[in-house]
């Protein structure tokens, strides 16, 4: 790491509102022309009161940040961020605001789920244990791995608005058992219904999501499977599998 990271990070013109204009903001002219003309005009006046919003805001540079966790991944965490302590000077207060986004970058607070790594109940003291962390709906994620203590990149899967996906072709063969027409082929799919504890569950395999008892989570398993169930496991079926299982001979062709 570079040793004037933290100059390069925090330590540049601060950006101004409005393409640089730092005028008083308006209106303020007439107001005050208004009380001087009734005397009513304050002896003393602060300096960012004509500014109103229009004042200067914090201007920082994160990227070289982000491409030095890029290029730590896989190093275990104790030795990155001793190394960033090293170059961030924390007697510094604009230089300390580093650690802040650090760790909003990477969650240090890991717990095993199922063999899936998920957010902790403990993280920034918000949450309670999240989906995997493998994938994550934000650009720039990393995680610690509760494991091997190693710094790892979450695979960035961008949040799909709108309808949820369409169920696909479903033959249900028991209570835990049933198969599912998942891209052009038939898989068997083993399912566990979702806990009623909100922050209780497992990662759905075939939905790539944490299923929770959140009333939400269980509308979205029941409105796919039919059932509030999630996938613990999932293989693809041969043909001559598939002769033996009650699948409409119409679903085949």
């Amino acid at each position: 790491m570079r040793a004037d990271m933290g100059r390069v990070l925090v330590e540049r013109p601060r950006l101004k509102r409005r393409s640089g204009d730092s005028r008083p903001a308006k209106g303020y002219r007439k107001e005050a022309e208004r009380a001087l003309a009734a005397g009513d005009a304050p002896s003393r006046e602060r300096l960012k009161k004509r500014y109103k919003n229009n004042r200067k805001f914090f201007n920082e540079n994160l990227a070289p940040l982000r491409r030095f966790l890029d290029a730590n991944v896989g190093r275990p965490w104790n030795k990155v961020y001793s190394e960033i302590c090293q170059h961030v000077d924390r007697s510094n207060v604009v230089q300390k605001h580093v650690l802040t986004h650090l760790f909003d970058y990477v969650v240090t607070d890991t717990v095993l789920v199922n063999g899936e790594p998920c957010r902790g109940s403990g993280s920034r003291g918000r949450y309670g244990d999240g989906p995997s962390l493998r994938t994550s709906h934000y650009r720039h994620q990393w995680y610690i791995c509760p494991k091997s203590g190693l710094l790892r990149r979450s695979r960035y899967v961008p949040y799909q608005h709108g309808n949820p996906p369409v169920p696909p072709r479903q033959v249900v063969l028991n209570k835990t058992q049933r198969c599912l027409f998942l891209n052009g082929k038939w898989e068997l799919v083993t399912v566990v219904p979702v806990p009623e504890v909100q922050s209780a569950g497992g990662f759905d395999v075939v939905r790539k999501r944490h299923a929770s008892g959140w009333q939400h989570e269980r509308a979205l398993a029941a409105a796919f499977y039919g059932q509030p169930v999630y996938a613990v496991s999932r293989r693809i079926l041969a043909r001559s599998e598939l002769r033996n299982l009650p699948i409409p001979i119409d679903w085949l062709r």
